[in-house]
């Protein structure tokens, strides 16, 4: 009889059960509240489990604090019984406390391994594990702590993979390659290796580089005759635009009140690079001419283009170029994030200036930003871009001239760091799901509508991602 319930409720091995499609119930609740929870008969939503009593409860790991899984006991409703919700939470506590005790022999199999590898090799050899982070002596030579969050980030990108290698810059500027592999029978252990080039390499120097802020090891401008930076607001277009043509540029902002076209036209006789800001801004016809004129043009040009919709009159000017350099979005930066975050805040404290004494109070060889900070800073949005991140920088750094800059000192709003790190696909999912509340005004009815789900949908999406 019991099994036929079962059937009808589709209690099987294989079956899904979220609170979005089954309601509330001991399995999808406790794992959505990560709370024990007794439901019985009628506080069920499915009509085919009312007939049981139910009692779930989450199991949490005591190291790592992620939700492992649910234990349920489900029995005939007439059979309800207070003694059930103790038995099962000391059951749960059992599995708990197993889970302590294999942590402890998953450090030791970390550690071995890494004795091992640093043994067999003079090269820089981390391990990362479940609150555990190993370094031989080559490492901590050649790594800083600000390089911690780029190597666990990489190690994240692991997942079923069993080895990966990475090149990217260390926070000295260095460039190295990265391989990381996973350690078998431990959990969540990751054996870094990280080789420096043998190339020469160059500081890192604002926010110039070959993607979000970090300088071309080679240290050389990219050539082209013309040159368009395109990207999303924010993206430091306009920053990258002055690196590439110098500072004896000759400069025209398209969204300025002057009569820009005038000055393109006298521009092409000077002679200097040239650079044309914004040129999204132009109109149809605007955008015809300053095709014609730069296509023309002797000198060196830089055009800077936002990576919306564009007309086809924008678009064809931005075909003309022999270099097309897009800006990635601030969230998509991946290992490179820390990176691109020390070359902001170089910026922020260059921008400062000096005190009213005419002294700089301030270098970015006296502050540092955490790693946890760094963190909590790689799992937001970022819908301004480095426009955004150097804003948050200013706020962190406020009445600050040395120490660290730890997550306290982060705005409110930028210090909330999810239980995991999110994927692409689930990072854009969160932000379309922003940017349609922002759009209907906070209307979850709305939003849902034009999102194309359903009203409960939208709620347990809005709970998984913690959108307030």
């Amino acid at each position: 009889m019991a099994d036929r319930h079962l059937d009808r409720a589709k209690a099987v091995p294989g079956a899904t059960y979220l609170e979005e499609t089954s309601g509330t119930n001991s399995l999808a609740t406790a794992f959505e509240l990560r709370k024990p929870i007794a439901v019985a008969g009628d506080e069920h939503f499915l009509e085919a489990l009312r007939v049981f009593c139910c009692y779930g409860a989450p199991i949490i790991h005591p190291i790592t604090r992620r939700l492992e899984g649910v234990l349920d006991v489900t029995g005939p409703v007439e059979d309800i019984s207070n003694l059930l919700g103790p038995f099962l939470m000391r059951a749960v506590r059992d599995i708990e406390q197993r889970l302590h005790e294999g942590s402890k022999l998953s450090e030791q199999r970390l550690f071995a391994e890494f004795q091992m590898e640093a043994a067999r090799k003079k090269s820089a050899i981390m391990l990362f594990g479940e609150n555990l982070a190993l370094s031989n002596a080559a490492a901590m030579d050649l790594i800083s702590g600000d390089d911690h969050p780029a190597l666990r980030a990489l190690a994240a990108d692991l997942s079923d993979r069993e080895h990966v290698t990475r090149s990217l810059s260390l926070a000295s500027g260095r460039p190295v390659d990265v391989h990381a592999r996973l350690v078998d029978e431990s959990r969540d252990g990751v054996l870094i290796e990280v080789v420096p080039h043998e190339t020469v390499f160059h500081p890192m120097k604002g926010a110039a580089g070959s993607r979000l802020g970090v300088e071309d090891p080679t240290g050389q401008r990219r050539g082209g005759h013309i040159t368009v930076v395109i990207g999303a607001p924010g993206t430091g277009k306009t920053t990258r635009a002055r690196e590439l043509a110098g500072v004896d540029a000759t400069w025209i902002d398209v969204g300025g009140a002057e009569d820009w076209t005038s000055r393109l036209r006298r521009a092409e006789s000077v002679g200097t690079p040239l650079v044309v800001d914004n040129a999204h801004l132009s109109s149809p016809r605007e955008a015809a001419i300053l095709r014609a004129t730069v296509g023309a043009a002797t000198n060196s040009v830089v055009i800077t283009l936002t990576d919306d919709d564009l007309p086809n009159e924008h678009q064809a000017l931005a075909a003309v170029a022999d270099v097309r350099e897009e800006r990635p979005l601030l969230r998509d930066a991946g290992a490179e994030f820390p990176a691109v975050v020390r070359a902001a805040l170089d910026r922020v404290i260059a921008a400062s200036g000096p005190d009213e004494s005419g002294v700089y109070s301030r270098s970015s060889t006296q502050i540092r930003i955490t790693p946890s900070a760094i963190e909590a800073l790689a799992a937001q949005d970022w819908p301004g871009n480095l426009t955004e991140l150097d804003h948050v920088l200013r706020t962190a750094l406020r009445g600050r001239n040395a120490g660290d800059v730890t997550v306290e000192d982060l705005p409110v709003t930028h210090r909330a760091k999810p239980d995991r790190v999110l994927t692409p696909l689930e990072r854009a999912e969160r932000a379309t799901i922003m940017a349609t509340l922002r759009a209907s005004d906070g209307n979850k009815a709305a939003a849902a509508t034009t999102l194309g789900i359903g009203r409960n949908t939208l709620y347990q999406r809005i709970r998984y991602y913690g959108i307030g």
